[in-house]
């Protein structure tokens, strides 16, 4: 996401720079211009990244549950042959890969979140430009004459529904989608390993339960079979 905050931090400084009389208000809306197509084209990159990421858990979770498929018909061979430890062994592979194949399914749909709210940012982020280019001459002209009378260039100064009133709405939009895959990471990364770390015994005498009673599942199916 650090691409978002360059975009929000171009426009924040290009809008702050109005303030100083030194700067031209039509070449600082060039510049803005030229700097969000920029960062658009590294948004853009990013955004295809995270998709391919995405594609990437969905085969990877493909495979897994192909694993689990795999140890079911292996643990229902040993069944039928009389060989129930056998069998236990290749019931524990098939509870990891299934859980594997858990975990990465909700892996690839977190991402696939991420670009749909990257895709709208995006898509407001071209407007804006959009915006920028036809209102550019108006705009300079409008910070030419808040600068003359004092009032400087607030939202207020320049107008209320001005291009840069919408930049400045849409870097709160693109902090909101930020703090929010930031928070989904923390989640991911620091509560995820605590909550582990804490159920992890518990897991342990559950998964050889789980096991014993899908052995003896699997028992009755082949001989009733």
């Amino acid at each position: 996401m650090g691409i978002f905050s360059r975009l929000n931090n171009v426009v924040r400084a290009n809008v702050s720079g109005m303030l100083d009389k030194a700067e031209d208000p039509e070449s600082l809306i060039n510049q803005t211009i030229r700097e969000m197509e920029s960062g658009l084209k590294q948004a853009h990159q990013e955004l295809v990244e995270t998709l391919g990421h995405a594609k990437r858990l969905e085969q990877e979770a493909e495979e897994a549950r192909a694993e689990v498929a795999k140890w079911e018909q292996r643990a229902t061979l040993a069944v039928r042959k009389g060989e129930d430890s056998l069998a236990r062994d290749a019931l524990k592979q098939k509870l990891q890969a299934s859980k594997k194949a858990e975990r990465l399914d909700g892996q690839a749909a977190q991402n696939h979140s991420a670009v749909d709210k990257m895709k709208d940012t995006l898509d407001s982020i071209e407007h804006k430009i959009e915006e920028l280019r036809a209102k550019k001459a108006a705009l300079a002209s409008q910070v030419r004459a808040a600068r003359e009378a004092g009032t400087g260039t607030s939202s207020g100064g320049l107008g209320g529904g001005s291009a840069f009133d919408g930049l400045e709405r849409l870097t709160h939009k693109v902090d909101q989608l930020e703090a929010e895959v930031e928070a989904s990471s923390v989640l991911d990364d620091t509560k995820k390993a605590e909550l582990e770390a804490r159920f992890r015994d518990l897991e342990k005498s559950s998964e050889a339960f789980e096991v014993e009673d899908e052995l003896a599942a699997l028992k009755r199916k082949v001989e009733g079979g």
